[in-house]
């Protein structure tokens, strides 16, 4: 079984060029058969800030 070790500060994200914000997932750390770097990279500074900008829209969606 492979893992992607949790460290401090770092989110993992799929490794797919121009996949959408809204389509991405983020996480901690993963365990499991595709849990691989083949599948799976740290997610860049860019990438988490327009997460966090995401979720603050959906937030507001839901709440009005």
């Amino acid at each position: 079984m492979n893992k992607l070790e949790k460290k401090d500060g770092v989110y993992y994200t799929q490794n797919v060029e121009n996949l959408p914000i809204e389509e991405r997932v983020f996480f901690r750390e993963g365990k499991g058969i595709s849990a691989t770097s083949e599948n799976y990279r740290q997610a860049t500074v860019t990438e988490l800030a327009a997460w966090e900008e995401y979720k603050k829209q959906q937030e507001k969606e839901f709440e009005a």
